[in-house]
């Protein structure tokens, strides 16, 4: 009895293992399907999908590895991201990602209205791509092999837009799904690059974020939408915003990340209509988000802003 107890102990193990390897050799094979295709066509529509599902494959294992600060992306648990970047796809995608939402932008210039199936197509490419760069670059490995350059341009381009078109935010509003979206995405992206600069040539990074001015339009953002947001998608823009506050560079070329007195009253406005309510909710709000009030109190005084 024990013997047959122990043999199909060993061959449920056996079994399991054996699952487990299907997967990953499944997970190997969709991140291998990724390439460069003709927008809404047959093998884009596809990517879509398969971006979805490797989507939350990475978000549950991101989340089976979140305790491993310290260790390298191949000592967790993160299958789909070590794939992504052995198979030379992070760029790829990032690429993919940059394509698209200026489709997006052209498509809305120009009044172009998708059927709601490319739409939906659309949708799961933005949400599901979106979310896997996101917890691609929380680790120094990935950022290291990013093109930071069309990253920064990136983020850039997408805080721009978002500031100038109310019309299209209040859509994803209504929508329900605007923390997934890259408007508010990017300042994730942010979050990873920062805490990975020591690892970085910062010369590589805070020269766009400075030249792109993306800290003063993302303070701009959260002041015109802060509403429109739950506390943790709010409180990681504030993050982001709070380290580049803390930066060598900022701390160099204050004059050029805040050139104004409208400049200024930006971050005093976000004070008074965002900042101040986190502060009194919860005191490791106010940790995380100090150089961001220190550098709105200096504003205040420098422009005497009440």
């Amino acid at each position: 009895m024990a013997k047959h107890v122990r043999y199909a102990s060993k061959k449920g193990g056996n079994d399991v293992e054996d699952l487990s390897e299907r997967l990953a050799n499944d997970l190997r094979q969709h991140i291998r399907t990724l390439g460069h295709y003709p927008m809404l066509s047959d093998h884009w529509c596809e990517m879509a999908e398969v971006l979805g599902r490797v989507a939350n494959i990475s978000d549950v294992e991101s989340k089976l590895s979140a305790g491993k600060e310290d260790a390298t992306l191949w000592e967790t648990e993160e299958l789909a991201l070590r794939y992504l970047l052995e198979d030379g796809k992070l760029n790829l995608c990032l690429r993919n990602l940059i394509e698209y939402k200026t489709f997006q932008r052209q498509s809305r210039s120009n009044n172009v209205e998708l059927t709601s199936e490319k739409q939906e197509k659309c949708d799961k490419f933005e949400k599901g791509l979106g979310t896997v760069l996101k917890n691609a670059w929380n680790h120094v490995e990935a950022v290291q092999t990013t093109d930071i350059q069309a990253l920064v341009n990136h983020i850039a381009d997408v805080i721009d837009y978002a500031t100038e078109s109310s019309r299209y935010i209040e859509e994803c509003v209504v929508e329900g799904d605007l923390h997934m979206r890259q408007e508010v995405m990017v300042f994730s992206y942010i979050v990873g690059i920062m805490r990975q600069l020591d690892y970085l040539h910062e010369d590589r990074v805070m020269p766009l974020l400075r030249e792109r001015r993306v800290f003063i339009r993302g303070a701009q953002f959260l002041n015109n939408y802060h509403q429109h947001l739950q506390s943790s998608p709010k409180l990681k823009i504030i993050e982001a915003l709070s380290l580049i506050a803390d930066s060598e560079d900022l701390a160099t070329y204050k004059d050029v990340y805040i050139s104004d007195s409208q400049d200024a009253a930006v971050l005093v406005n976000l004070y008074e209509s965002c900042l101040e309510d986190l502060k009194q909710q919860d005191p490791s709000n106010k940790r995380m988000m100090r150089p961001l009030l220190d550098l709105v109190s200096q504003m205040r005084r420098r422009y005497r802003l009440k």
